[in-house]
């Protein structure tokens, strides 16, 4: 790999690459090759740590991750009985979605919040130099992830029944395709939104386009229904209609490239400043905050209220946050199904019931919020937490718990008893609940390990959006199992489901505690961590 990207910057620094360059509007190769230095330096010293490509020790981990993530894919899918063109199919499209979901961020990223390009503004530099440039990363996640993602299960497709010698090589040359296809379309598509949205409205527009694909995979299932009902394969059966859709999509996707890659290069660099600044809301009068009232009068006065409205306010304002929370979004339309059809059926009945998979699904959601937590979009200004008492943290600590205990257990949870007892009567209503908020809560006590430093206080971690997919998969299997459990077991009888939730509100008091310290702790060590290295900075005179 590294023998290969040295081979192909040389022959790009050359007259040949000069003119190859050209061609896509870079008017001076040598200020493009400035740039990519620059962004290598920035990079190596920590200050655009933030993109997966930029950071190479986050790049090889996640394709290790990848790989044994296809791998364990692949012997599975080769155990059942499927044709090689339905195995290559199945991990192209697998391919397909997980690079869209990476670059897709990465190019927001890079495009919509480029710090860096306040300092660069006013040098002779148009955008298209700029901003090809600044995706040049997104190139080096195309040739980490690609054989990744591909290099098992080409190998392993090779032993499909009926399988050619020469499978392996075609799979990862479509997949290097399909990779190289994920990442112009992510660039295109913020070249149209350029185009068409207002400068200050591009952040969010970014956040709404990274739910995109995860809204285009929850949709697929009714998409499969509608093309049955309109007999779409009986269509493609015929060989004409097949390639005239198949030249038709071709031309599309170039078109919706090559425009969209052209917009890039307007006047980029004069609509920065307005990137940069952009999404914040007209300031609005300060409320008295009666949640953080009352966190304040039994969970350690005015420092637990602080705790409690910083995150509060962070939580809908940071944008680092903001873009690794908001493409989860569309996960919380799946339990409003989910309730509605487990509203028929009463778990203590013997009965399977949706119901069991909710209280998962809120310890999903707090895994994704805690994991995001300690990272921010301003962690610099970390500092003035120095001037707080050392005593405070600990209030910072429970009120940012009682923030989340509140408001994704206490409150949905009351809403959800009020509609079950309608349905199955207060006492199984009453019994489920207490159940799903002493099972959150346990979720809510380990995950709070994760917030490793001061809420929003530290630069992005870019393994994060590379594992979010992974991770889904994982926690998508252990609900299963413990949905199971549920059912096979606890609710076989109501005094067994108090038993369990008696030992889940213990576990969870246990646990919370134990991570209230744990958390106090890491606030106190990253704030020293800061103390350190800033103190490097300067020296003492005599």
């Amino acid at each position: 790999m590294k023998s290969f990207q040295a081979a192909l910057k040389r022959l790009l620094r050359g007259p040949a690459g000069s003119r190859f360059l050209g061609r896509f509007g870079i008017d001076d190769p040598k200020r493009f090759w400035l740039l990519i230095d620059l962004f290598a330096e920035l990079s190596e010293q920590g200050e655009i740590a933030d993109q997966l490509g930029q950071n190479k020790l986050a790049l090889k981990f996640s394709a290790w991750l990848y790989f044994l993530f296809s791998a364990a894919f692949s012997v599975i899918f080769l155990m059942s009985d499927s044709t090689p063109a339905g195995y290559s199919a199945l991990f192209l499209m697998m391919t397909a979605l997980m690079l869209l979901m990476v670059l897709i961020s990465e190019a927001g990223n890079s495009l919509v919040n480029p710090v860096e390009a306040l300092v660069l503004a006013h040098q002779p530099i148009n955008g298209a130099t700029y901003t090809s440039a600044k995706l040049t990363h997104l190139l080096r996640v195309v040739l980490y992830l690609v054989p990744a993602l591909n290099v098992a299960p080409a190998v392993a497709g090779s032993f499909v029944k009926n399988a050619p010698k020469w499978f392996a090589a075609a799979h990862l040359a479509a997949a290097m395709a399909v990779g190289l296809l994920a990442g112009f379309l992510c660039c295109a598509a913020y070249g149209w939104l350029m185009r068409y949205v207002p400068v200050r409205r591009l952040k969010a527009a970014s956040q709404l386009a990274a739910i995109l694909p995860l809204l285009a995979m929850m949709a697929w299932g009714q998409a499969n229904k509608l093309i049955a009902r309109v007999r779409f394969p009986a269509w493609l059966a015929r060989p004409e209609v097949a390639w005239s859709l198949g030249a038709a999509a071709a031309l599309a996707a170039a078109a919706v490239v090559v425009f969209g890659l052209r917009s890039l290069s307007a006047d980029y660099l004069i609509r920065v400043s307005g990137m940069i600044r952009g999404g914040a809301a007209p300031r609005a009068p300060s409320r008295r905050s009666r949640q953080g009232d009352l966190v304040a009068r039994f969970l350690g006065g005015s420092a637990a209220r602080a705790g409690f409205a910083y995150v509060a306010r962070m939580m809908r304002r940071d944008y680092q946050f903001r873009r690794q929370v908001v493409p989860l979004l569309p996960a919380l339309l799946i339990p409003i199904p989910l309730f509605a059809k487990g509203l028929g059926a009463d778990p203590f009945t013997g009965k399977f019931s949706s119901m069991h998979v909710m209280p998962h699904l809120f310890g999903f959601l707090l895994l994704s919020v805690c994991s995001a937590l300690a990272y921010g979009n301003d962690y610099k200004a970390i500092w003035i937490f120095q001037l707080a008492p050392r005593g405070a943290f600990r209030g910072v600590a429970r009120g940012t718990f009682a923030l989340l205990w509140i408001n994704v257990i206490l409150l949905p949870n009351a809403v959800q008893f009020g509609i079950l007892a309608w349905f199955w009567g207060v006492w199984h209503a009453g019994l489920f609940t207490a159940y799903s908020t002493a099972a959150v809560s346990v979720y809510l006590g380990l995950e709070l390990g994760l917030i490793d430093g001061v809420p929003f206080g530290n630069q992005m971690d870019p393994k994060r959006q590379a594992v979010m997919m992974p991770l889904a998969i994982l926690c998508a299997v252990a609900i299963a199992v413990a949905v199971g459990i549920q059912h096979f077991l606890l609710f076989r009888s109501p005094a067994i489901v108090i038993a369990a939730t008696t030992l889940l509100a213990a576990a969870a008091w246990a646990l919370t505690r134990r991570s209230l310290s744990t958390f106090e702790a890491a606030m106190r060590y990253n704030l020293s961590q800061i103390a350190v290295e800033s103190g490097r900075l300067y020296h003492e005179v005599d």
